[in-house]
């Protein structure tokens, strides 16, 4: 037997409590079984996965989430996997894994690397946007002084770093291990199977790098702006003492006395 699960980032953030779609099977992340073969998994940071579902029943599944999602996504981004019944030990191949049965724990373990991989999907997209904006701050420092940045850019560039950076340590927790595993450590395989299959430690590194890197330019930039305007002020201020000496000057030795 043949099926699909696919990880949808839906929103920014998704509220559980009150949520009900089917029979409860764990609390952390949200799981329901909708019937044989079918799941659906909910993620606090706005991701869904869903397994053995047609596309009707996945939109029917968002529609009852939708009031309890926060900032939904204009664009939602996507990752699956193929998933083969049957067989005597669980494999994992190219964007597919070989099961004897779709356990809870294997759905758990399978929505969790997914989940992982569609938000760092997501991330990559958004940095890259931010990584082309301090591209051209890079070459003004190289250039020298010589071109002005905007402050309020800088500042934007460093939140995003930011949110992101704090996104994927407080929500998405990309470098921890689903619950699951700790009740079955007979998984620990699986799991390490599909996670160099999706490549989430190296995108993770990958991407860490580049939020440390976009980060320091951007405050390199915000400090010498600082720097600059800090220069500035003090040249007006020894202009003003100046003009002020010049002023003392003149009234007491050159303006005529009446």
């Amino acid at each position: 037997m043949s099926l699909t699960m696919i990880a949808t980032s839906l929103c920014e953030k998704i509220k559980t409590k009150g949520i009900e779609l089917g029979e409860r099977t764990s609390h952390l992340p949200l799981s329901f079984r909708l019937g044989d073969n079918q799941w659906v998994v909910v993620f606090r940071f706005g991701v869904v996965a869903t397994a053995g579902l047609n596309e009707r029943e996945r939109e029917d599944v968002f529609s009852e989430l939708k009031p309890f999602m926060e900032n939904p996504h204009a664009v939602q981004k996507s990752e699956d996997i193929s998933i083969e019944l049957g067989g005597g030990v669980d494999e994992v191949g190219s964007e597919q894994a070989r099961i004897q049965a779709l356990t809870r724990e294997h759905v758990l373990v399978m929505a969790d690397i997914l989940a992982k991989s569609v938000m760092l999907e997501r991330y990559e997209s958004v940095m890259s946007e931010v990584f082309s904006e301090t591209e051209p701050i890079a070459e003004k420092l190289m250039t020298g002084f010589h071109r002005k940045v905007s402050s309020s850019a800088l500042k934007r560039t460093i939140g995003a770093t930011l949110m992101a950076q704090q996104n994927m340590i407080g929500r998405v927790e990309v470098h921890e291990k689903p619950e699951v595993l700790w009740e079955h450590p007979e998984l620990e395989k699986f799991y390490a199977r599909l996670e160099d299959e999706y490549e989430i430690k190296e995108r993770n590194d990958a991407l860490e790098k580049k939020l440390r890197l976009i980060n320091t330019t951007a405050e390199t930039q915000l400090g010498l702006l600082h720097n600059s305007h800090s220069l500035r002020v003090e040249w007006y201020i020894v202009i003003l003492i100046v003009f002020e000496i010049l002023l003392t000057l003149y009234e007491m030795f050159l303006k005529p006395v009446h």
